[in-house]
């Protein structure tokens, strides 16, 4: 009698286990992503490539080849340095776009009481002025908004105080340019 009871109480549980059975239900669903030209577009500045301080050291920029990607190395000295266009972003698209940038990484041993700047210029009117010496990192940060056909110049600003040992000294910035028409701040990725 024990025994049976056991059996039918683990049919029970069997048949039980059956009817809560997980069930999916499947909906077709299409996504298209179709790629398209960049609507802003980094492009050298007018000092891009023109000698800088230091025997053969120039202002160096590197746009990628569809102009969505830039890196700048510039070379300076004590006291203030300023690196004036340098870099430029032109909207191209049809659409006015909020721009932000969000550092990701910075490795900064400039002697203590230096300080990196970047400005963003819009003609001769300044559109933000940012001190990128310790930027928060992983934080959207709005520059302005690119109206369509216009371009944005960037100038970098370094001081470092005289007397202080440069020897093997580095800056470096990891950053990335957000574009969007949306008013929303972007998501970091």
């Amino acid at each position: 009698m024990y025994i049976k009871q056991i059996a039918l109480n683990g049919l029970i549980l069997v048949l039980l286990t059956a009817a809560f059975a997980a069930v999916f239900a499947y909906y077709p669903l299409d996504i298209i992503a179709q790629p398209t030209a960049p609507g802003v577009v980094f492009v050298p500045g007018s000092n891009a490539g023109q000698p800088d301080i230091g025997t053969g050291n120039q202002i160096e920029v590197t746009i990628g080849a569809s102009q969505a990607s830039a890196t700048v190395k510039i070379h300076p000295t004590y006291r203030e340095s300023y690196y004036k266009d340098v870099l430029q972003v032109n909207n191209k698209d049809d659409n006015a776009m909020n721009v932000y940038i969000i550092f990701y990484a910075v490795t900064n041993n400039l002697p203590e009481g230096s300080v990196v700047k970047l400005l963003v210029y819009e003609g001769n009117t300044k559109v933000k002025e940012l001190v990128i010496t310790s930027p928060p990192l992983n934080t959207p940060v709005f520059i302005g908004t690119l109206q369509v056909n216009v371009i944005w110049r960037f100038d970098f600003y370094v001081y470092i105080p005289e007397g202080t040992d440069i020897t093997n000294a580095i800056y470096t910035a990891g950053a990335k340019l957000v574009y969007t028409p949306s008013t929303e701040t972007p998501p970091v990725i």
